[in-house]
């Protein structure tokens, strides 16, 4: 059997638990939540496309440094012979 102390206590973190959400329902609007989210997603996504091109970028001019050669092309995508 739980003593008076555990029980005040146990009821105190309900009470903080209930007010943080209140205070959370109180301060935060869903929608603009969504749209910062959003907003985030496209930004990284951005990012992360110009980092992929910069990468592809830099990693053929150092193989054409390297090798003194231009770099490979992957296996589907070989340039057409000229008739």
């Amino acid at each position: 059997m739980p003593n008076r102390r555990e029980v005040v206590t146990e009821q105190l973190e309900e009470l903080k638990t209930d007010l943080d959400a209140l205070w959370v329902a109180l301060t935060h609007d869903p929608k603009k939540e969504a749209r910062k989210a959003r907003a985030w997603t496209i930004f990284v996504g951005i990012c992360g496309a110009v980092a992929a091109v910069g990468a592809k970028k830099v990693a053929m001019r150092t193989w054409d440094v390297l090798t003194g050669e231009p770099p490979p092309f992957p296996q589907g995508r070989r340039p057409q012979p000229r008739r």
